[in-house]
């Protein structure tokens, strides 16, 4: 309808729309048009026909604010790598610089029409050209107009004044070398020691190890073929290799670069696939995830944490309203042997492409596409207790070219820290906070030349880890969510090896979950390309809780304290928890954060109603004294049974207003994740609300069995705040209370 008054949409940004003119533009008559249709057609009846006032083409605009039209200008053309080369107003532009940079064009509907921009800019170069002035490589799609451009820094400026143009970056530089890679050997790089006896440890339930592999063989604990028909533990097929070289050295790609392979991670190998890489059919699945988690769990292995990069290439979601076998006797497993099962979200093939207009549709529908029904969970990683992860892209910039021309296009789908191209999305089983992270999972390409176009990965963009034929070359590259999860597995196993030490004893795995969301943060790229269409529901079914912080889960800092406790208690009751909150806390300068982490391990049952069969939940009160929760709680608990068996609705929790800190996201969003995790944000406490705040923690049973008297528990309360003094302010508020506990007693 817009074309019948002259503009056509040529894009549309985030929360508003980019409109080109068909011809020259002078909007001083648009803008009066369109004011004066603000308020919609004309009401009334015309006095000359007797009629209602007839309706003009111009009555779609009624509601356009006119005064905040402009021109798309020569400062919103300049990409952000450009943007740091010449400066956001061009003031660093070199006239005589020969740049070489991409140039995105608008797309007005058709090729032909395109087309005509793209003569524009070319018609531009080539005028006067001086040395090296060329235009290298072309793509005119159905959706994308691109080329690449080598020009002096004065026709750069004159380029930024097209109206045709949309964009002009510098593409990314490429500085990883496969070839260098591919011609490393054992020679060139120290052995990695041997970890200590009795630290931390992965086990990697897949298709095997190369137990051989120079920098691996030093790390590796046991191997072992768990009920398949292969009589060997070794990985034919590579994938198992590439998975525990990442849960062993994390970050492989830059252990390469510094040229140290150094870890205290013991890796073992339980191999689950056959010969075709695939699960033996005589033997239920369950029983092979259980024989892995006896044979590692038990001395002298002693394992607690467990990866599983495997999974069923469909979005279980997409099919089936209940949770699936698998994905149940994972979450039977993890409560019963209280370990950590780290499994990948899975993997879809949207994100890659081998035609020029599905490779188009890639680039143009990023990340739109991975919000389709078909992008969501592949079973088993709907499963409610084991962590589940997906991927986001940590290189945005390919490998050196091989046999590529340097003036072809080359385009990345994501940004660094955006989502993978390929990985899945959330959420879990009844609207479950799922993934609840994100690791590195490598990213996706736009390459190729003239027609021959298609969307792949590249060295320079995935995932780096080893190789299971040593002989040949010690590394391989590969995308998917498979080669996340391992790297979220090692921080785990980590933590766990650093929580026995502090405590003494062991920690339940709950708690090595509630500290890993507690250290978890979204990256601002992902932020920014999905809050303003998806919001936060949108993110959060991206990526969960983020991207983990080891350094940040280990341990509290000056001005960053985290208070933990894991425990039991009763069902349908409820626990209070004091939460020291000082003076130089509450009023130190700018904002101030509080993050709150609860795990449970609920009994399950895929054909019940409600898959858990317990909730719990939790809310921060400040402002109230202890006996004042205690009262308002219990009234709570008794109007709520009392409710929930007339009407099946739940009253709101006691408190609400200032003294309910507003915790996001809230209850409602959480009640069916069993890693929950909220945040709350304060600049100022206007009123006084005292330095005790408190956590209360719920546990309501649904369906679980009488038997089931106790729920097992972790929870975190992290402070953060621009006071250099917050760790030694709590820790001290935690002494005094402990001595005065202590006096009583005696």
């Amino acid at each position: 309808m817009l074309e019948r008054i002259g503009v056509s949409v040529v894009s549309i940004e985030s929360d508003k729309a980019i409109i080109a003119f068909r011809d020259d533009i002078d909007l001083t008559s648009f803008r009066d048009a369109v004011s004066s249709y603000e308020d919609g057609p004309q009401s009334g009846i015309n006095p000359t026909t007797g009629r209602a006032y007839a309706s003009t083409q111009w009555d779609i605009l009624e509601f356009i604010e006119a005064p905040q039209m402009r021109l798309w200008g020569r400062d919103d053309r300049i990409g952000s790598r450009l943007q740091d080369e010449i400066g956001d107003e061009t003031q660093a532009i070199d006239d005589d610089r020969l740049y070489r940079v991409d140039v995105e064009l608008w797309h007005r509907g058709t090729v032909e029409t395109t087309r005509t921009g793209l003569r524009e800019v070319r018609q531009l170069v080539e005028h006067d050209a001086r040395d090296g002035e060329r235009v290298g490589d072309e793509f005119i799609g159905r959706l994308l107009c691109l080329a690449r451009v080598s020009v002096r820094g004065a026709k750069l400026s004159q380029l930024l004044d097209l109206d045709s143009v949309a964009e002009i970056d510098l593409p990314a530089q490429p500085h990883f070398d496969r070839r260098h890679a591919r011609r490393v050997t054992e020679r060139d790089l120290p052995t990695p020691p041997i970890p200590q006896p009795g630290g931390p440890s992965v086990c990697v339930v897949d298709s095997g190890t190369t137990s051989n592999h120079p920098l691996l063989a030093n790390n590796i604990g046991h191997a072992e073929a768990v009920l398949t028909n292969s009589t060997t533990a070794a990985d034919e097929h590579g994938h198992g290799t590439m998975v525990g070289g990442l849960a062993v050295f994390g970050d492989i790609r830059a252990c390469y670069a510094s040229g140290e392979f150094s870890s205290p991670i013991t890796l073992f190998s339980a191999r689950v696939l056959n010969d075709e890489n695939r699960f033996d059919d005589e033997t239920l699945i369950i029983h092979q995830m259980r024989r892995a988690i006896d044979v590692f769990y038990a001395s002298p292995y002693n394992c607690r944490v467990f990866n599983i990069s495997l999974g069923v290439n469909d979005a279980w979601l997409q099919h089936n309203n209940r949770q699936s076998l698998w994905a149940e006797s994972l979450d039977i497993l993890a409560r019963e042997y209280n370990v950590c099962l780290v499994v990948s979200a899975g993997n879809h093939s949207l994100g890659v492409a081998f035609t020029a207009d599905d490779a188009e549709e890639v680039v143009a529908s990023y990340p739109e596409y991975l919000f389709q029904e078909e992008c969501g969970l592949c079973e088993p990683a709907t499963a409610a207790i084991p962590i589940t992860v997906g991927a986001i892209a940590t290189e945005d910039t390919i490998a050196i070219p091989v046999g590529r021309r340097e003036d072809d296009l080359n385009r990345p789908i994501a940004e660094a820290f955006q989502p993978s191209p390929t990985t899945r999305f959330g959420p879990g089983i009844g609207g479950a906070i799922k993934p609840e992270f994100v690791g590195p999972g490598g990213n996706t390409t736009f390459q190729g030349f003239s027609s021959l176009r298609q969307v792949d990965d590249d060295p320079g963009l995935a995932v780096m880890s080893f190789s299971n034929e040593p002989t040949q070359e010690l590394f391989a590259f590969d995308i998917g969510t498979s080669y996340a999860a391992p790297v979220v597995a090692r921080s785990a196993s980590l933590l766990w090896s650093h929580a026995q030490e502090q405590f003494g004893e062991e920690p339940q795995a709950n708690l090595i979950r509630a500290l890993l969301a507690s250290a978890a943060s979204v990256p601002n790229p992902t932020r920014q390309l999905l809050h303003d269409e998806h919001g936060e529901d949108g993110i959060r079914r991206a990526c969960g809780y983020g991207l983990i912080d080891d350094d940040f889960a280990f341990d509290s800092g000056d001005r960053r304290v985290t208070l933990i406790h894991q425990g039991t208690m009763p069902l349908d009751t409820f626990a209070v928890y004091e939460v020291p909150a000082p003076l130089e806390f509450r009023h130190a300068e700018g904002h101030k954060h509080v993050t709150i982490a609860m795990a449970f391990d609920p009994p399950v049952r895929r054909r019940r109603a409600s898959y858990l069969g317990v909730h719990m939940n939790y809310a921060l009160i400040r402002g109230k004294s202890v006996d004042e929760i205690v009262e308002a709680y219990r009234q709570l608990s008794t109007e709520e049974r009392e409710q929930y068996r007339e009407s099946g609705t739940k009253p709101q929790g006691a408190f609400q207003g200032a003294f309910r800190c507003d915790l996001k996201p809230g209850p409602q969003s959480l009640q069916s994740s069993t890693l929950q995790k909220s945040h709350w944000t304060f600049s100022r406490e206007n009123t006084d609300y005292g330095d005790s705040w408190y956590v209360v923690v719920q546990s309501q049973r649904v369906w679980a069995p009488e038997s089931f008297v106790e729920q097992k528990f972790a929870i975190t309360v992290t402070l953060q705040a621009d006071e250099p003094h917050l760790y030694n302010l709590i820790q001290n508020r935690i002494r005094v209370r402990q001595q005065q506990r202590t006096r009583t007693r005696v």
